[in-house]
This record gives C-alpha cells, structure tokens and sequence, in this order.
C-alpha cells in the first residue's frame, strides 16, 4: 500500500468525511452545514479534525477537542470522537496512525489523558483501543440531547 497520510481536515475534504460517516452512522451529511462546521472549527485550536488520505481520497478521520479541566493542576484533557476508516482500510494501520496524530495534538497541547466513548456493540472497536493502550477501568456514560 502507498503512504497514508495524515493531516488537519480542509474544507474541500467535506465529501470524502461525508462518505466515511456514511459509512458510520447510515445516513449522508448535511454538506453545507459540514462545510460550516468545519470552517468553526478550523479557527479554534482546541479543535483537531484529522483526515488520513491515500492519495487524493479521505480513508480515515478522527477528531480531537481539547477540554480545560479546574481540577488538580489544571491540565486540561482530551475528547476523541468521530473516528472512522474506510472498510476497505480497516485493520491496516489507518486507524493506529490517526489516533497517534491525535495523541500528539494532545500531548502539544498539554493533556493529561484522552478520553473516548465508543457505542457498546462495536467490539471490534473496543478490541482495536485496548490493542493501542486504551483502558475500561473507568465507565462512560452518554445522553443524547433533543437538540
């Protein structure tokens, strides 16, 4: 396979995200709203939205967001979500690249620890984190607004 490169998502990659989360949630993306969103947090450097390309298509992305923390010493953390390979690049090392990508965003930016939510049936996810040094000693727990 030809290098994987990863870099912070630009507007025009709008598209190849919209394909991938296709492949995530089972419905298309609202473009113009992405578009948007992605121009926001483009601007705001606690936001870090990774794609992973092969050449000139998306294969992977995942998102960083550093959160400012009062506890202790006051270093903040980090929240990973969205993170999603092509299947045709699943269990080729898109996603471990990524994740390091997003580590050392945190890493510059101080954080203590990462902190991720991933839905209870995905087990292949779940077995891919542990595999890359994430653990289950904690509980997460989720509520999905009406927004």
């Amino acid at each position: 396979m030809n290098q994987i490169i990863v870099r912070k998502a630009e507007i025009n990659d709008v598209v190849g995200l919209s394909r991938l989360f296709v492949d995530f949630i089972g419905k298309k993306s609202n473009l113009s709203a992405m578009k948007e969103q992605l121009k926001m947090i483009s601007d705001n450097d606690s936001y870090y939205v990774a794609v992973a390309c092969h050449g000139n298509e998306v294969i992977g992305t995942a998102t960083g967001i550093v959160c400012h923390d009062l506890v202790g010493d006051c270093n903040p953390f980090m929240l990973v979500e969205n993170v999603v390979v092509s299947p045709t690049y699943q269990r080729k090392g898109v996603g471990k690249i990524l994740m390091k990508n997003l580590e050392d965003f945190g890493e510059k930016k101080r954080c203590k620890y990462v902190i991720l939510v991933s839905e209870i049936q995905r087990e292949i996810s779940h077995k891919f984190y542990e595999a890359i040094g994430y653990s289950t000693d904690q509980k997460g727990f989720k509520k999905r607004l009406k927004a």
